[in-house]
């Protein structure tokens, strides 16, 4: 998903294509894996193994599409799969929590930007 461009070479669609089958296999079998090892009720009570497996699930369907349709914009949820690394990664985690505080600052200085640029261009126009 990160390395495609407009008219990129078929070999490297087909290498993606099948990067893509083969990591949405092995996902699928960790899903599997960890339902027959822990059960339903454990596997559904982790709020990651259900979100791997909302994400299994739709990187299924969508390889069993034909054509592309929506589906492959819900790719980009998994890159949120990093977010398991905060339990083992502390640096990481505090990394995150600041950038969670500093997240209202950044969003009033956008749109701050946004109004100055709006009433910019409404005055040129």
């Amino acid at each position: 998903m990160g390395i495609e461009y407009h008219n990129q070479p078929d070999e490297l669609t087909q290498a993606v294509e099948v990067s893509n089958i083969i990591f949405t296999a092995i996902f699928a079998c960790e899903m599997l894996l960890k339902l027959s090892a822990e059960g339903c009720y454990v596997y559904i009570s982790d709020g990651f193994n259900v979100f791997d497996g909302i994400v299994v699930v739709v990187s299924v369907m969508e390889l069993m599409e034909e054509s592309g349709s929506g589906l492959s914009v819900l790719r980009t949820f998994r890159l949120l799969r990093i977010l398991k690394l905060v339990r083992f990664m502390p640096a990481l985690k505090r990394q995150l929590v600041i950038m969670l505080r500093t997240l209202d600052n950044v969003a009033v200085f956008f749109a701050l930007l946004y109004s100055w640029y709006e009433s910019f261009w409404l005055q040129i126009l």
